[in-house]
């Protein structure tokens, strides 16, 4: 291995970059591997590297998991339901998507709406959509069950990311820029 030297030159290695809505996927496993071994090649022939990590913690899809968590949750905590977080915020966000693709088919069964048109009358969508308004007006309860929720999903990608020997210099939240 080269010794690295102060002066040598810098390489930022972003890598992961995932939602807070769902947990990591297959194709998170491969741009982790990647990002991560690049940066060990880089380190190896004397380069320094920061190895940092996007989170996209905000926006109409985590609203999603989180509304369907309050609507239908029932209080469910990943220690309750024995789950990791990033696991249990993801089955809300699938809950999310099938209560929403079932008021679409009634909408467009009872009301003969077209797709577009029953996706403007979604009540689902339009709860969801008023969530995120909260959120960005810094609505407190808003802000803190997306606090909690997001802590969940943080824990379960930690651990994964140990279990795969992985770690980040730098994380930075798609909410704080």
């Amino acid at each position: 291995f080269t010794p690295i030297a102060d002066d040598a030159p810098l390489f930022m290695v972003e890598y992961s970059s995932p939602n807070t809505n769902k947990p990591l996927h297959l194709g998170h496993v491969r741009n982790i591997l990647l990002g991560h071994s690049l940066s060990e090649v880089l380190k190896a022939n004397g380069k320094r590297v920061v190895k940092t990590n996007i989170v996209n913690d905000r926006g109409i899809h985590i609203c999603k998991s989180m509304l369907a968590w309050q609507k239908w949750g029932e209080g469910a905590t990943p220690e309750s339901m024995g789950k990791k977080g990033d696991h249990l915020i993801g089955d809300f966000y699938v809950l999310f998507d099938q209560k929403y693709k079932e008021e679409q088919r009634l909408l467009q069964e009872n009301q003969g709406l077209s797709a577009e048109d029953a996706e403007k009358q979604s009540a689902l969508m339009e709860e969801a959509r008023e969530m995120l308004r909260r959120w960005e007006a810094g609505d407190s309860e808003t802000v803190d069950l997306w606090k909690k929720m997001n802590n969940w999903v943080y824990a379960g990608f930690d651990e994964t990311y140990d279990e795969m020997g992985v770690s980040f210099d730098k994380i930075y939240y798609e909410s704080e820029t």
